[in-house]
């Protein structure tokens, strides 16, 4: 049965799993879902599916950091980069996950798909980012598509550059994805007067305004580097 308590005016029954739900709202999910909600509501029916959906921000530097190491290291070590220049490259990897992340969140987030899929799809990837950003545990990559995303940069780099040079290029990329996320949780859960120094400081406000006052705006959430030059920086 469904209650005034359970059913809100968008038509979302928040007792029922919002997944199967936000296709059905058509036009008006691209509303609904950048009004944020506290909370922390049920996704899938299914108690597996629903455990596999959530994820600790923990899990990210502890499952990649020894792999992008490991590259790094192979680089110098077994494929004679000169160690000045594997440093080099890894902070270009950096630059580079850092537009890849302004390219992502801008143009594959915050693309509007209208049809009942592509709104669920949206919901999945960002849109439940979106509506519930206090969210603990939908707040960084699953591992499972950041397995995607991180083959799909490995096999591009593999395949375009000498391997060592690819290697570093891809630690520097795997640190800044780290990087990425582990801040993205800190600007939602670590209070602004307790960050330590203006930069960070400047990033929550930056992030926060992303999402409760202008959500075209501020796109990189690491970095505000590529927003500035873009065009995109929030106020």
């Amino acid at each position: 049965m469904i209650t005034s308590s359970t059913l809100t005016k968008s038509g979302i029954d928040r007792g029922k799993p919002v997944v199967q739900q936000v296709g059905t709202l058509g036009q008006d999910y691209w509303t609904w879902v950048h009004e944020p909600e506290a909370g922390q509501p049920r996704f899938f029916s299914s108690t597996v599916v629903e455990a596999c959906s959530k994820t600790a921000w923990w899990v990210v530097p502890v499952l990649w950091l020894p792999l992008f190491t490991y590259c790094l290291i192979a680089s110098v070590m077994a494929y004679h980069t000169p160690l000045p220049m594997a440093i080099s490259l890894a902070l270009l990897g950096v630059l580079g996950w850092q537009l890849l992340e302004y390219i992502i969140h801008r143009f594959i987030f915050h693309a509007e798909f209208n049809s009942r899929l592509g709104i669920t799809f949206h919901f999945l990837f960002h849109g439940c980012h979106h509506k519930y950003p206090m969210d603990k545990l939908r707040l960084v990559f699953p591992p499972v598509p950041a397995a995607v995303v991180v083959s799909a940069v490995y096999c591009s780099l593999a395949l375009t550059l000498p391997y060592g040079t690819a290697l570093a290029t891809f630690a520097g990329m795997g640190y800044g994805y780290v990087a990425y996320d582990c801040l993205h949780y800190m600007v939602h859960h670590v209070p602004g007067s307790s960050l330590p120094g203006p930069l960070l400081r400047d990033l929550k406000r930056r992030h926060m305004h992303h999402h409760y006052k202008d959500h075209s705006k501020g796109y990189g959430i690491s970095s505000v580097l590529f927003d500035i030059l873009f065009f995109t920086q929030s106020i």
